[in-house]
């Protein structure tokens, strides 16, 4: 005989947790701190890998070999499939490999938007594209700050650029996952709009 769930517990939230901390040698840790914290928040966290899956293992597809096309399908589909089913996404929107976000996070921000899923971005960097730039930049006669290759920056006291922190219901500057985490379980509180 199986039991029935009472009709007053509720479906934990699942998150999707987005960002380039795949990428890290510790991802393990990392995820294994998420994990953590959602259980806290009574919240599922859902990966773009799994969350004992190290990158830096023996014969892994896109890193420690060149992947096929099928190898990056079946991760694309996966991260589809999972930002899909989530309540919401959290997205790490700190510079990576330069100067703006993660490429494939900002992908995931824009996707989930287009769901209609909140997005709430942490980046754990306090400084704007502008501030960023400041010491190789010039300034036209009209006052707009120029990059080193001759384009305008933008100055909206953003994290980064104003389409992706725009799509975003909250960004949270100086701050890690966890204070993400928090932002998200607030949303779904009512605390925050």
């Amino acid at each position: 005989m199986t039991q029935k769930k009472p009709n007053n517990v509720s479906k934990r939230k699942q998150i999707y947790i987005a960002g380039p901390d795949v990428f890290r040698l510790d991802w393990p840790d990392f995820a294994r701190r998420v994990s953590a914290t959602c259980e806290r928040l009574n919240f599922e966290p859902l990966f773009p890998i799994p969350p004992e899956q190290n990158l830096d293992q023996k014969d892994m597809p896109g890193s420690t070999r060149v992947g096929t096309l099928s190898d990056a399908d079946k991760v694309y589909r996966q991260c589809i499939a999972q930002i899909k089913k989530a309540d919401a996404v959290v997205a790490n929107i700190t510079p990576f490999r330069g100067l703006e976000p993660d490429a494939g996070t900002v992908f995931e921000i824009a996707l989930a938007v287009a769901h209609g899923k909140p997005v709430v971005a942490y980046s754990r960097d306090v400084k704007t594209p502008s501030e960023r730039l400041a010491d190789e930049a010039a300034f036209t006669e009209n006052g707009a700050l120029l990059c080193a290759d001759g384009f305008i920056i933008e100055r909206f006291n953003l994290p980064c650029n104003l389409m992706v922190a725009q799509a975003c219901m909250y960004n949270i500057q100086g701050e890690d996952v966890e204070k993400a985490l928090e932002t998200v379980q607030q949303i779904f509180d009512g605390l925050c709009f």
